[in-house]
Parts: structure tokens; C-alpha cells; sequence
């Protein structure tokens, strides 16, 4: 997880607590519409919006609080996004991809086989996997890492937080660090669509180089310990 979501996080908790008075623990999560939220008012069977008038935003990374659903939703302000793209770009192990009880054609990358396997917990139809194209789920990530790098020379240095890229580095931001390989890669899967939902030819410079790095690292926790053997 990238630091500056994480002091999101915290502050999300910190705020929302002294809000509340300490009443009650909170525990605040990264959502997929790009807010921190909690359910605290839920939980305590308080008023929602009441409970956003107590909130004071100053000096945190929040621009605005809203009370939907049970839930109180913290909106990361312009500053975040620019401190979070300036955070340092993560960095995987190295790869070590033990040998597999597969015979390889000389299309299929034992990678992508590797990928397959720990997405889905089984061996992958050779079919599949031997495709060079998006139903390839482990072809898609290596492919999109490496258009990136050929599209940064060209790519623009101006940064301009539309609501794709916020979104985009949100979801750069939740990169997992550790533990579940399978996790990790339903995470890259989901990048890299998401990258070329907004397209890759138009990613700013900043972005491009998160991207890269994110899904490069991710792939190689993924590949870093020998997955289940198949015959």
C-alpha cells in the first residue's frame, strides 16, 4: 500500500474518532469509488450527516466528508493525489520461477502459465494460456507493462487529475504489499484493464512510471515462489 493512502487511512480514523469523542474503535478502508470510508455512524446507530458537521477537515488529506449509506466517505483533495504520485515507485522481488511439471509449446511463457495458476488455483487449458491477446490474463499484464515503457518517451509531464487518473492512482495506491499471491494478481488483472479502459497512450509521465513499476513488481511477487505443479 502506498504510504500517503495509508496516512489517509489513519487520518480517516483519527478524525472520525474525534468526531465520535474515542467513543468506539473505528477502522477506515480505501473504497473503490477513490474515498476512505468507515461505518462508524452505522455502527453506533448515529446520524450520518450530524456527524460530518463535527468533522474538521483542516490540514488533512480530505477536501470533503459525506454520510451515505452507513457510511462515512472521506474525499481525497488535490494535494493527495500529488503526493501520492510523488511517492517512490514500488520495487518486487526477484523472480524465481522454479521449473514446472509442464511441457511448454514454444508460444506458451511458462510465466503466463505461472500467472494462470496462481490467479485461478488450477493448471490453465494450454489453449489459453498460449493466447496473445486479453483472454490471456498473465500475456495482458506483461504486455501492458511493456507498451508502457514504449509509449513513456512520448508521454506528457503535465499532470491533470480528471477523474480517470484520480481513480487510476487510487488503484496504484492499493497495491498489495505482501501475502496472498492469488490477491495479487486479481489486483494486476484489474490494472491493467483499468489502464487501458482510460487508454495508455494517454497517461502523463507519472503515471506511466507508477503504472509500470506497479504492475513490473506486482508480477514478480506473483512469480517470486514456485506455484502448485500440474502434469
Amino acid at each position: 500500500m502506498n504510504s500517503r493512502l495509508a496516512e489517509a487511512i489513519s487520518q480517516a480514523d483519527a478524525l472520525t474518532r474525534a468526531a465520535l469523542g474515542g467513543r468506539c474503535p473505528v477502522r477506515s478502508r480505501p473504497s473503490r469509488r477513490g474515498t476512505v470510508a468507515n461505518a462508524a455512524p452505522q455502527a453506533l446507530g448515529l446520524d450520518g450527516v450530524e456527524l460530518t458537521g463535527r468533522i474538521d477537515l483542516a490540514g488533512s488529506w480530505f477536501h470533503k466528508v459525506e454520510a451515505e449509506g452507513g457510511y462515512l466517505n472521506f474525499f481525497p483533495a488535490p494535494a493527495w493525489y500529488d503526493a501520492a504520485v510523488d511517492a517512490p515507485s514500488p520495487v518486487g522481488p526477484e523472480i524465481v520461477l522454479q521449473p514446472l511439471d509442464v511441457v511448454f509449446p514454444a508460444v506458451i511463457a511458462p510465466e503466463d502459465w505461472a500467472f494462470w495458476q496462481v490467479l485461478r488455483g488450477t493448471g490453465p487449458d494450454p489453449a489459453l494460456v498460449a493466447r496473445q491477446d486479453a483472454a490471456n490474463p498473465g500475456w495482458l499484464v506483461r504486455y501492458t507493462a511493456r507498451r508502457l515503457a514504449d509509449l513513456e518517451p512520448r508521454a506528457c509531464a503535465t499532470l491533470n487529475w480528471t477523474a480517470e487518473r484520480r481513480q487510476l492512482l487510487w488503484m496504484l495506491a492499493q497495491l498489495p504489499q505482501e501475502g496472498n499471491r492469488r490477491r495479487m494478481a486479481g489486483y494486476l488483472l484489474a490494472l491493467a484493464r483499468e489502464i487501458w479502459d482510460i487508454g495508455p497512450q494517454t497517461l502523463p509521465l507519472a503515471l506511466n512510471r507508477h503504472s509500470q513499476a506497479a504492475l513490473n513488481a506486482g508480477l514478480r511477487q506473483v512469480l517470486a515462489e514456485n506455484c502448485h505443479k500440474t502434469r
